[in-house]
């Protein structure tokens, strides 16, 4: 008997444990369509039994297939899906995200996209920071504790670290625009499901055409993969510069470099973050801004 507690104990102990360093989702080894996704901490409370009309999101497997990079953009503003295959929430009409024409509506019609699992989990929507009229644009990963906690991108101690970098080079977060890949904290910090990464990229596409910037550095590799369009990792994805057009025909400079939160973790390559923070006040400093440029 006085083991079996110990085991009940122990098992809380780690369970407990888990919770603290970020882990505050349960998950099944297979998805099941008929539950909704619960914390941890849920898990671990007495709670009534879920029951199936409750249950409104569907846990997406990691093994789904990726859709191509030109699909159809997906439902904008969280319509009910008339299938239920899980593609067609993403094949859906684009007409609607063409259709905002200002950041407010696109903070607004993110806000209802009820399609995307992760808006869920997460506490916040995390949108964007600093000046929306900036030349350069920067792109991280996804909201972090701090950040899903505040609603504001890079807000953290790898946002504490960003601001650094930036000041080193003449830049504050009045002379740029911060936003993220991901608006939502995946649960846990764990990687996003090929669904939501298809789901939510053509937003960001969108998030640039509306923002207009003339630069755009990307910080990390899940963010340089996708928007690059490559398998390659971020040490080869940095110090380049490429062009890239986000759909509405102006090709941008785009520039991949390493994620504050990874130099933390990794503080001897704070040399390479810093070559290309020099090629990024290089390329700023040679570009005309558009309101002088004719």
């Amino acid at each position: 008997m006085l083991a079996q507690i110990d085991d009940r104990n122990e098992l809380i102990a780690m369970l407990a444990w888990q919770l603290d360093i970020g882990v505050d989702e349960a998950l099944l080894d297979h998805p099941n369509a008929d539950a909704v996704p619960l914390r941890l901490d849920q898990l671990l409370a007495v709670a009534a039994p879920v029951t199936n009309q409750d249950a409104s999101q569907t846990v997406i497997s990691d093994a789904a297939p990726q859709p191509p990079m030109n699909a159809p953009m997906a439902n904008s503003l969280g319509a009910a899906p008339s299938s239920a295959n899980p593609a067609d929430k993403i094949i859906a009409d684009g007409a609607a995200l063409a259709g905002i024409t200002n950041l407010a509506d696109l903070q607004s019609g993110l806000s209802r996209l009820d399609d995307c699992p992760l808006k869920h989990t997460a506490s916040n929507l995390c949108f964007a920071d600093g000046n929306p009229g900036a030349r350069l644009m920067i792109i991280g990963e996804a909201p972090g504790r701090d950040e899903d906690r505040m609603g504001v991108p890079f807000v953290g101690a790898d946002g504490q670290l960003l601001d650094k970098m930036m000041a080193s080079i003449g830049l504050d977060r009045a002379s740029v625009y911060l936003t993220n890949l991901l608006p939502w904290r995946p649960p846990g910090n764990r990687s996003p499901t090929a669904e939501e990464t298809a789901m939510l990229l053509p937003w960001l596409f969108r998030h640039v055409q509306l923002a207009k910037p003339e630069i755009i550095l990307l910080l990390g590799g899940a963010a340089a993969k996708l928007v690059l369009g490559s398998h390659d990792g971020i040490m080869k994805l940095r110090g380049h510069w490429r062009d890239v057009d986000f759909g509405d025909g102006m090709p941008r400079p785009v520039l991949a470099s390493l994620h504050p939160a990874y130099l933390l973790r990794s503080p001897a390559q704070k040399r390479l973050a810093f070559e290309d923070l020099l090629l990024l006040a290089k390329r700023l400093a040679s570009t005309q801004p558009n309101d002088e440029s004719g």
